[in-house]
């Protein structure tokens, strides 16, 4: 065979992966869910704040957050209540707290505080019930010393928090 031959007959073979990898049964996608084909819509209830800390409209980032991010990310309708996929838990730590301790003298002082949140989440997968959980999911961030919890922002709480929905997400249509 020519080396023109071998360079057609390669061509031909990629073009039929191609064909055969993009025909598959639709469950995964380029954005790594692994949703089956016949779940359609996710219902998020509001995440609420049980840990009595944080900034007042905790509960809305959160929510958001997870709401913002799932329609970005799938083609799922999101509704109110009895979505095919539920996703609904609580917000139970927000903690500030320090990282770093430096010795200054005679005393210990924090060089850095770290934030911390944990929500409890409770998923409900009504087509594939062993997908089904409930568990904690914890993110921290180290922040300098000198900046007091009540001086974070709200853009970077919903930084904090993107990981976390992140994580989540991943637990749910990611199957990481």
């Amino acid at each position: 065979m020519t080396s023109r031959t071998n360079l057609s007959a390669l061509r031909y073979i990629g073009i039929l992966l191609l064909a055969v990898l993009s025909s598959s049964c639709g469950i995964y996608s380029l954005s790594g869910t692994t949703i089956s084909p016949d779940i359609k819509t996710i219902s998020i209830q509001n995440f609420e704040n049980s840990s009595g800390e944080g900034p007042a409209n905790l509960t809305q980032i959160v929510t958001n957050s997870f709401t913002d991010y799932y329609r970005r990310n799938t083609n799922l309708q999101v509704q109110q209540s009895a979505g095919d996929l539920q996703l609904e838990g609580q917000i139970v730590s927000f903690n500030y707290s320090p990282a770093a301790i430096q010795r200054d003298g005679q005393q210990d002082i924090a060089s850095l505080n770290r934030l911390t949140i944990s929500v409890q989440v409770r998923f409900t997968n009504t087509k594939q019930e062993d997908k089904d959980f409930d568990r904690a999911f914890t993110i921290s961030q180290d922040f300098p010393d000198d900046l007091d919890i009540t001086q974070l922002s709200n853009v970077q709480i919903e930084q904090l928090t993107e990981r976390l929905v992140t994580d989540v997400f991943n637990k749910t249509v990611a199957d990481w």
